[in-house]
């Protein structure tokens, strides 16, 4: 006698069955049609009809879930040792016929969503309020593309109302496309129908909304509702009353709450007086918006839900991890769900016969479609399955997480979430009124904000290790960089510190689901709202690179620092434009004072440049020509003490051109008046000053223009006065017509002008250092300088009408440096400097020099410039006449480091031998030095 296909059929859910565990029953295991019809080579729905008779003959369990899960009653029984209520043939859960509520449903059963508190936690928030809403709870619309989990979200829903509740409602599955060309038979379906209300209607019908009664009815594909349709439910939605089709009688009352499903447009595809019945819309992501570590989890959830049915531990290669990650599903969780099952079954039909405990599954497996995992996935996952298998098996499932990488959270390290997790909970218990939290929690994060940014050191939380650690570590770099953009300023290493710190414990948070669901508007400071729209570019930056979902709280934060940035670049560009420098006596005075206002405004505005008492002005002006020249300002406000400081304000000008506003004997109170006036009133030092007046606050203001001021330039040669006279009177003759009332022209011993206090003294107030004409460059920045060799140059008349500054059209300058070049070449001879000498015979002198220039070139074997012989012999020439008339050489300290060759300089002072002899003078290092620099650099 042949087996039935029934039999066959019973006999293969039985084995199966057989190979569950008791814990995995308990769990929710079962077995599929589409597992038995792939063993038995019998088609799905063969399959499931069969098993409904055999259910309905009470020989097998139907668990309504999705898919649909059947067990072998005898054998489930026997695994579990318990006895199954015999008058349940479908369940929900395989506790109801024991007699016990699942250990599942008392928990909220919005937990066994994966992502229910990430990227769904949204939606779930809103599943549960439209549950619990009073009295009966609000209609739902679930959008979302194809196997998002739309029905099996719907299916929580009524889990919860349950759980929420304590009672069990009915749940009412209808998919709108089976009947959505037949009006009649879909009232009919819905509503019910009277005996002889269409042809075929030998008898009365109750309809899925009386079934539904008190609970959910769930109307699936709900956009292939026709018109009719969606009519037909306008009086359910509308006034809660419905008539059976073909019923003349009155309106029958219903209490029944809509769960639709749509993978369409609803403003397109739904009568909008139907849309506006439903109070709550739930948008559920597809599966690539998802996070990678939910996708994970799901992945790993779906070869758990394999192993139970099998009873066999998984052995899944983790490069088949990978190309399940990586690849891309138009069909979501479903398709997902439908591969995994399909790659197992192909592993377990390749090992069918081999009796091992253990399936092997790899991506042999994978179809045509299979995506190469790229490198980061790979690098993940390296991190997280230790060898190059992932073992589930049927009782024990391996959750794999990311969150033991990162360190404990240390309640100091980010106060911003350690005071969201803990502070509001304890002001949501008080008898504060929920508008005067607001208001607190409001002040209080501002607080705490700018505490940990402007006050609180950073102490870094420790490197995170491996690989996965250091691609955090990077992401957070690309993160900061990325905010660097959005504010337009390069945030300091402090605030990047105290942001990797942040970051670092919101991750922390998210995986621990800490982070409580705190946003308003209202808490966000008035100063920081204007950068909402960047704090959301920033949040959405952070879910695509840590692959979480940003919880609301976060907008807060990211204002409070794009705001804390701007401020920033404002005192950065504030700085820039209108620099502010105090210099005070003592170790510390300066910057005491800056720092209590910096910190007062909430900017660096003020740079301090402290003199302890030691230090001399000289040092101290140094310094300030240092800061001012390192940040080039347009203006500035100098503050000073005391009087020995005041002259600073004027030099700087002079050196730098820069508009000064001098602030006299500046006090604390001083000082903050200067910084508030400059951040909030006006950065025109005019106005300022007129300002600070009012104030009674004494000040000067240096005109950067300096349009009625006087031109100074400065005449010094090493060799004394006496050279540098003749000299100026050269320029004199020369540059007649150029020198007005507007130049001045002085001459100053070398020793004077190598210090700029000193050189300052000798410059009036209303006057500027144009320039120094001399033998070596002094140590002063940015002063033009013109050497004698440039002097005497083919182009030294050309650089001595640019150090003159002389205004005049192009054409006319060519014309006048036509002609004082003509007169400065007839000029500039060495005997015409040499005549100057008044005291020794100038031609005796410069024969004996001649004699000795002559020496030291053949002995040392050079031939310099002509510009260089010119220098030698002026300079030597004056220098004899000088310590004649003087009786004493320069006595000098050479400068620091200088360095001479020791032969060449032994043939110098030997040359210079017979010059000493004949004149009775005496020439010191200093002097041998400085003609060995003449002839030498």
């Amino acid at each position: 006698m042949a087996v039935r296909r029934k039999d066959t059929i019973y006999q293969e859910l039985e084995r199966l069955t057989r190979q569950l565990k008791a814990q995995a029953l308990r769990d929710g295991g079962g077995i599929d049609a589409e597992t038995i019809g792939y063993n038995l080579g019998v088609a799905r729905n063969s399959v499931s009809k069969d098993l409904t008779e055999l259910c309905n003959e009470g020989r097998v369990i139907k668990i309504k879930s999705r898919p649909v899960l059947f067990l072998h009653r005898a054998a489930t029984a026997e695994l579990l040792g318990a006895e199954l209520d015999p008058a349940l043939n479908e369940v929900r859960e395989l506790a109801e016929l024991l007699g016990e509520r699942d250990e599942a449903l008392e928990a909220d059963p919005f937990t066994a969503l994966i992502g229910y508190d990430q990227s769904l936690k949204q939606a779930v928030e809103k599943g549960k309020a439209a549950v619990l809403y009073p009295p009966n709870g609000l209609n739902v619309m679930l959008t979302g593309p194809s196997g998002v989990g739309k029905t099996y979200f719907a299916e929580l829903m009524h889990r919860f109302s349950d759980y929420a509740r304590d009672t069990a409602v009915p749940f009412v599955y209808f998919n709108c496309s089976e009947y959505f060309n037949n009006p009649e038979l879909l009232t009919s379906h819905l509503f019910g129908h009277q005996q002889g209300a269409f042809t075929g209607a030998g008898a009365a019908k109750e309809g899925l909304v009386a079934k539904a009664e008190g609970g959910f009815l769930f109307l699936d594909e709900v956009h292939r509702l026709p018109f009719e349709g969606q009519e037909k439910l306008f009086s359910i939605l509308d006034k809660g009353v419905y008539r059976r089709l073909g019923s003349s009688d009155k309106e029958i009352s219903s209490n029944v709450r809509l769960i639709c499903a749509t993978t369409e447009n609803i403003r397109s595809t739904l009568l909008r007086t139907f849309l506006r019945r439903i109070q709550v819309v739930i948008d559920l992501p597809a599966l690539a918006a998802r996070s990678f570590d939910e996708r994970l989890d799901m992945i790993v959830r779906f070869f758990h839900a394999e192993s139970r049915k099998t009873g066999l531990t998984l052995k899944v290669a983790k490069p088949l991890l990978g190309e399940l990650l990586c690849r891309e599903y138009e069909g979501n969780i479903g398709e997902l769900k439908s591969d995994i099952q399909f790659i197992c079954a192909q592993a377990y039909a390749n090992q069918f016969g081999s009796r091992s405990a253990v399936l092997t599954v790899d991506q042999a497996q994978l179809d045509g479609k299979a995506a190469h995992y790229d490198i980061r996935t790979r690098l993940i996952l390296d991190e997280l399955v230790g060898g190059d298998w992932l073992s589930i098996a049927p009782s024990d499932v391996q959750k794999l997480e990311r969150t033991a990488l990162l360190p404990l959270e240390r309640k100091d390290a980010d106060l911003f979430y350690a005071y969201l997790a803990d502070e509001y909970t304890q002001l949501q218990h008080s008898n504060i009124p929920a508008n005067e939290i607001s208001l607190i929690l409001r002040k209080k994060l501002q607080t705490v904000f700018e505490h940990k940014i402007h006050h609180a050191a950073v102490e870094p939380l420790p490197t995170l290790d491996g690989v996965y650690g250091l691609q955090i570590e990077q992401k957070i770099k690309l993160l900061t960089a990325f905010i660097d953009g959005l504010a337009g300023y390069k945030m300091s290493d402090t605030v990047a510190g105290h942001l990797r710190n942040h970051l670092i414990t919101l991750l922390a948070y998210v995986k621990k689901g800490k982070v409580p669901g705190l946003y308003s508007a209202n808490l966000i400071a008035d100063a920081a709202k204007a950068e909402y729209e960047n704090a959301r570019l920033v949040c959405r930056k952070i879910e695509e690179t840590f692959l979480i979902v940003c919880p609301s709280a976060e907008l807060i934060f990211m204002c409070l620092l794009l705001a804390e940035l701007k401020s920033q670049r404002h005192a950065h560009r504030l700085q820039q434009d209108c620099g502010v420098i105090l210099i005070s006596h003592g170790d510390s005075t300066a910057s005491s004072m800056a720092g209590y206002v910096n910190r007062l405004i909430g900017r660096e505005l003020v740079t301090a440049i402290n003199m302890p008492f030691e230090q001399s002005v000289h040092d101290t002006l140094a310094l300030f020509l240092k800061e001012v020249a390192r940040y080039q300002y347009r203006k500035l406000i100098l503050a000073v003490d005391l009087g020995s400081l005041v002259h600073f304000g004027a030099v700087v000008r002079k050196m730098f051109k820069v508009e000064t506003l001098l602030i006299r004997n500046v006090t604390m109170l001083g000082l903050l008046e200067v910084a508030m006036n400059l951040s909030y009133e006006t950065t025109e030092l005019r106005a300022l000053g007129e300002l600070l007046e009012a104030q009674g606050l004494e000040h000067d203001l240096y005109d950067a223009a300096g349009a009625d001021e006087v031109r100074v330039v400065v005449v010094s040669c090493v060799t004394g006065l006496g050279t540098s006279v003749k000299i100026r009177k050269m320029i004199e003759d020369v540059f007649d017509d150029m020198i007005t009332d507007r130049v001045r022209l002085v001459t100053l011993d070398y020793a004077e002008i190598e210090q700029l206090d000193r050189l300052s003294q000798h410059i009036g107030e209303n006057e500027r250092l144009a320039g120094i004409i001399g033998s070596f460059l002094p140590k002063l920045p940015d002063v033009p300088f013109l050497s004698l060799e440039e002097l005497f140059s083919e182009h030294g008349a050309e650089l001595v009408m640019d150090m003159l500054d002389v205004d005049m059209a192009p054409d006319e300058r060519e014309l006048m440096l036509e002609k004082v070049s003509m007169k400065f070449i007839s000029t500039v001879t060495i005997e015409s400097i040499i005549n100057q000498i008044s005291v020794l015979n100038p031609h005796r002198v410069l024969q004996e020099i001649e004699g000795v220039y002559h020496r030291i070139c053949s002995e040392l074997d050079i031939k310099p410039s002509r510009k260089v012989t010119l220098r030698f012999m002026i300079h030597c020439c004056c220098m004899v006449e000088r310590i004649v008339i003087e009786r004493k050489p320069l006595q000098m300290t050479l400068p620091q480091g200088a360095i001479v060759n020791d032969a060449a300089f032994a043939v110098i002072k030997a040359a210079f031998a017979p010059i000493e002899t004949a004149y009775n003078i005496r020439l010191s290092d200093t002097e041998h030095f400085y003609i060995y620099e003449l002839l030498f650099r």
